[in-house]
């Protein structure tokens, strides 16, 4: 499925990237937040040259040349494997573009030409509709046009015949590859057309530090959900020999990460289509490198197709791309990813915990107890308020119409529903994900609190799950209680954001005339269930003749690193149930 920074400046920071923390739900929004420029780069990138092979040293056919370039842009470095093939499809691609805007400018001067001389007011020269099919960028002025055209020669060097022997070949092309790699590379408008954003394979999320370093990117198909077909939906035997169902693969661009793999529509989009999130996967063996395989090659019916499987925990994606060359490229990114230092998520760690020890260095992990619900409550509260970005909730039981700060009448500002709306309308997006009871034998009406947290705003995301009817799931119930607030601090422990959580060391258990309790927060089970929740503010017990139930329990706050753990498990989480539902819905 995002850029966030800081909820405050008192919080505890850490320097420390989140790698895969993937904000983003893949499911619900963007990832990263991008301002209106367009452009990948703000600075002109570096290119070297590394070496130059060609796989049979008999043929001199200039296009079987394969270049190894090394890419360095700020602190970001990766290299690239380019055939000549390649470079020329990028050298043709960049001439088209110029010649389609010099046509613009042409026809731009003739409209102005006719209009000054007043034969029209308006002459359409060029539709609207008659832009070039590839997401040309705008125009610019007449002396940036001249600088972006890409002369001729400067891709003939790579054309000529190669003679002499082997290593006099491949210093030609090498110096010859080099000055094409400069031109065109020395120019930031050229640098930031798509054309050349495809072929350094970079996309908005390549220089986002807080999700790593750069690996692979590029486009990829992949096959979301299976089409579903009845059992008279049955294609021609042809069809199904050459796998012509192919509108269930669509074409994505991949963007790898040392924690995830996530899928856009386009390299300048910000728009997560899927996700998959890099589980740690089990070995009984103490050589982990030998173990830990995130993907591989799979054989497809249609051998023009080429495929690879990525499998992570419960996950499973197959991908398509267009040659064997890429699949194996693609599968050994990955796994290199997956056998990474014993801090990474792939690595098998201590206890089969799905994330790393922390706070044995000094990596910005800290810690803080809370007991009972007032300082609890309180704590959250203030950590809501500072949100900047992002809000994740779940848990067994939620009310939004929960006071977080009592005396509840002199804070009315301080009830849930009160705090997310006010940061939803500033912009923060706010996932919630709640446990569907199952409603025989539980009252804690989950239908009723998503209700009220959708009309609040439409920033506010809810899922209830598991649907029991279509999975059979009766024998489980979701106990987890999660705060988390921009990837930066979050609330784990025992305190549900409920009626009769909030409590005192004193544990006073009468409470009249109201004062710390109102309506339905005077809570004791043990005398009466409510059974309804609308009327939140109406006494459900007598206080003059029964208690309310004290409630001793104790939470935990999280900072740095531990808290990025948490939140990556709540992403991971939503993913799943956000994908097994509509699974069930789909059929």
């Amino acid at each position: 499925m995002s850029s966030e920074r800081l909820i405050a400046e008192d919080v505890m920071r850490s320097d420390e990237p989140r790698y895969g923390s993937t904000a983003t739900l893949a499911w619900s929004g963007s990832f990263v937040r991008c301002g209106e420029n367009d452009s990948i780069f703000e600075e002109l990138p570096k290119a070297t040259i590394v070496s130059v092979s060609r796989p049979d040293t008999g043929d001199m056919s200039p296009m079987l040349l394969s270049y190894t370039i090394e890419v360095q842009y700020k602190q970001f470095k990766w290299r690239l494997l380019k055939k000549a093939s390649q470079v020329l499809y990028l050298h043709f691609a960049l001439k088209k573009r110029a010649l389609i805007e010099e046509f613009h400018e042409k026809q731009e001067q003739v409209k102005e030409w006719l209009q000054s001389l007043g034969i029209v007011d308006q002459v359409a020269v060029v539709q609207d509709d008659d832009e070039p099919d590839d997401g040309a960028f705008p125009l610019h002025n007449e002396g940036s046009s001249r600088n972006r055209n890409v002369p001729s020669i400067a891709a003939l060097p790579i054309l000529r015949p190669t003679l002499g022997g082997q290593q006099t070949v491949c210093d030609k092309a090498k110096v010859a590859m080099q000055g094409y790699l400069n031109h065109f590379l020395g120019n930031l408008d050229i640098v930031n057309s798509r054309e050349v954003c495809k072929f350094l394979e970079v996309s908005k999320f390549s220089f986002s530090r807080e999700y790593g370093p750069k690996l692979k990117e590029g486009y990829v198909m992949v096959k979301h959900l299976s089409k579903v077909t009845g059992d008279d939906d049955v294609g021609c035997f042809p069809c199904q020999w050459f796998s012509c169902w192919s509108n269930n693969w669509r074409k994505v661009w991949a963007v790898m990460k040392p924690g995830f793999l996530a899928l856009l529509e386009d390299p300048f989009d910000t728009k997560l289509l899927d996700i998959i999130i890099f589980d740690v996967l089990p070995t009984s063996n103490e050589d982990v490198k030998s173990q830990v395989y995130l993907a591989e090659q799979i054989k497809e019916h249609n051998p023009l197709h080429y495929a690879f499987r990525v499998s992570c925990g419960s996950w499973s994606m197959d991908l398509r791309v267009t040659s064997n060359g890429k699949a194996k490229q693609w599968v050994a990114a990955i796994n290199d990813a997956g056998v990474g230092a014993s801090e990474g998520w792939c690595y098998p760690h201590r206890f089969s915990s799905f994330a790393p020890p922390r706070g044995l260095n000094e990596d910005g992990s800290q810690a803080q107890w809370f007991v009972d619900g007032k300082a609890a409550f309180e704590a959250i509260a203030s950590s809501i308020e500072k949100a900047k970005s992002e809000i994740f909730l779940t848990g067994w039981w939620l009310c939004p119409e929960l006071y977080l700060r009592r005396p509840f009448e002199s804070n009315p500002s301080s009830r849930l529903d009160a705090l997310l709306e006010s940061k939803a309308k500033q912009g923060v997006q706010i996932y919630v994900l709640l446990y569907k009871e199952v409603s025989i034998a539980l009252k804690i009406n989950s239908l009723y609190s998503k209700k009220l947290l959708h009309n609040i705003h439409e920033n506010i995301k809810v899922l209830r799950y598991p649907d029991h009817l279509s999975t059979g799931i009766y024998l489980w119930s979701h106990h987890e209680k999660l705060v988390i607030i921009d990837y930066q601090i979050c609330f784990i422990g025992g305190l549900d954001l409920c009626f009769g959580r909030y409590d005192t060391v004193e544990h006073r258990v009468g409470d009249c005339p109201p004062v710390t309790w109102p309506g339905k927060d005077y809570y004791n089970p043990r005398e009466s269930e409510p059974n309804s929740w609308e009327e939140s503010m109406k006494d459900e017990l007598d206080r003059g003749k029964y208690p309310r139930m004290p409630w001793h329990d104790v939470h935990c706050a999280l900072w740095g690193p531990p808290c990025r753990d948490v939140a990556r498990h709540f992403v991971q989480r939503w993913n799943h149930a956000k994908v097994t539902l509509s699974s069930l819905r789909a059929l």
